[in-house]
């Protein structure tokens, strides 16, 4: 019973791993391609619409108001339908991400860059709802600043363990592991794609599909697995 505990553990982990690279992937994109506005979160985003709203630029925080009611809508798309289906919204997820990659890469660089990233807010909205945990921890795979402090945290509080004390500090290290190695995917998924940004521009996101495709590989043959 332990062993197939580990198993689906160890599977459901390496799943959000790479969701967490797919994230970084369309963070770094988000920055790169469109004058350093981030599609997958909303503090920057409501900052800015406060600013608009201030200066009495309204026609600016409209847009911004509309990327903030897209990306709560996915939110709450993603919230009814865990509670009231019994659907695995793990493919929906990726495949949502898939249009939004798709689409985002048609839509020329010198577009107005909130109103470009908006596909990106909902996208990564439901897939925040939906990859939200793994090996027992809510770990974001859409940004990183919980994982960070969690990484730094866990890691700080193993370290002040003394050398008994770390026989029975396992947990401690498996929590730095976790987040850790979340907060690696999602920088390796920066890296990936401000590399592929520099070589081929906007279009470059179409190169998370191939991430996202071993996304739903991984989806796929856990289900089979829970399955058999």
């Amino acid at each position: 019973m332990n062993e197939t505990k580990t198993r689906n553990e160890g599977r459901q982990i390496r799943i959000h791993f790479m969701m967490a690279l797919c994230g970084g992937f369309f963070g770094v994109y988000a920055i790169l391609s469109r004058m350093n506005n981030l599609g997958q979160a909303q503090t920057a985003n409501l900052i800015e619409l406060i600013c608009d709203l201030l200066g009495r630029d309204l026609a600016d925080a409209l847009e911004r108001f509309l990327a903030f009611l897209i990306f709560a809508a996915a939110m709450i798309l993603a919230t009814v339908l865990e509670k009231r289906t019994d659907w695995d919204l793990r493919l929906p997820a990726v495949f949502l991400d898939m249009a939004a990659a798709i689409a985002i890469g048609f839509i020329p660089a010198k577009a107005d860059p909130v109103v470009a990233l908006y596909p990106v807010f909902a996208a990564t909205a439901f897939q925040w709802c939906v990859f939200k945990s793994a090996g027992g921890y809510a770990a974001s795979t859409i940004f990183c600043t919980n994982n960070l402090r969690q990484t730094v945290v866990s890691l700080t509080e193993y370290l002040l363990l003394s050398r008994e004390e770390r026989k029975g500090g396992g947990e401690t290290l498996k929590k730095a592991c976790m987040f850790g190695g979340t907060l690696a995917s999602f920088y390796s998924g920066v890296l990936i794609g401000g590399i592929l940004w520099h070589l081929t521009g906007v279009r470059s996101i179409w190169f998370n599909l191939l991430l996202l495709s071993c996304s739903a590989l991984l989806i796929g043959a856990d289900r089979r697995a829970q399955a058999g």
